[in-house]
């Protein structure tokens, strides 16, 4: 999980050069699509036809659906935010994800956890208005925080019986056949800077998956979920080298904040 988490921060850096060097969010979505088919294609040969079979395509296609809004939501979160901040609000998926765990999974809920969660949220207010400001960023990053959440419940269902190929096909599957349409009408050809990043970028997607289909196969959520947040000081240095930002001590306290709760829950059955 976290090879997994280092590999989103990878992700998410490559897709934000591509969208600043002028690559539609369209085009960076359906370009994705394309080529985690074409990686898998080896992986298409041999299986044979029976490679996209299976007995749960309603679940696959809520993962489709729910992963082609998030993606959407988390580009646009940080072409649109510092990078770190971006992140860290994105990062709020365990706050997310342990009472959608709850809802979809019928654990019991208890009060403490609701009133640590809500602690939690602070942190995520702390990041996303320290200084009043406002960005629609913002409201981005906490609905692909959401998202991811219901990405990962997803993930862990059908890692029970779908090999990782499989999950990761229907989704490149779903992506193209929505982007297609759109990138076709607003077509601008992209720059071999921008195309080579799409092609890091998917190449670390593909690693990211892969390593946390197999990480939701052998732990609970609630044990994977602290580990994301490593995703947050990596982008953080990140941003800082490639593009000049600094991180605020809200982001700071904020992480802080979450990552307490997020242990604390874990710790008492989360």
């Amino acid at each position: 999980m976290a090879i997994a988490t280092l590999c989103g921060a990878g992700v998410n850096t490559c897709y934000r050069h591509a969208i600043q060097d002028g690559m539609p969010v369209s085009m960076v979505t359906c370009a994705r699509g394309l080529m985690t088919l074409g990686f898998l294609m080896p992986w298409f040969l041999r299986a044979g036809p029976s490679a996209l079979a299976t007995r749960r395509p309603w679940l696959h296609l809520g993962r489709c659906a729910a992963g082609t809004v998030t993606f959407l939501l988390q580009l646009l979160a940080i072409a649109w935010l510092p990078l770190a901040d971006a992140v860290a609000l994105i990062s709020a998926r365990p706050l997310w994800v342990l009472p959608l765990a709850a809802l979809l999974l019928h654990e019991k809920v208890r009060r403490s956890r609701v009133m640590v969660t809500l602690i939690g949220f602070l942190g995520v207010l702390l990041i996303a208005r320290p200084e009043g400001e406002f960005s629609l960023g913002t409201p981005a990053a906490l609905a692909a925080g959401l998202g991811a959440g219901t990405v990962l419940i997803l993930f862990r269902a059908l890692a029970r019986t779908e090999p990782a190929p499989r999950v990761m096909a229907w989704y490149a599957i779903a992506s193209v056949l929505f982007w297609g349409p759109v990138t076709l009408w607003g077509w601008q050809t992209p720059s071999l800077f921008a195309v080579t990043m799409v092609v890091m970028g998917t190449v670390f997607a593909m690693m990211s998956d892969l390593c946390a289909s197999a990480a939701a196969k052998r732990a609970e959520v609630g044990l994977l979920a602290p580990i994301e947040y490593l995703q947050i000081p990596a982008s953080a240095v990140i941003g800082w080298l490639m593009f000049s930002e600094q991180p605020g001590w809200s982001l700071v306290v904020g992480t802080g904040i979450m990552l307490a709760a997020t242990l604390y829950l874990v710790r008492r059955g989360g």
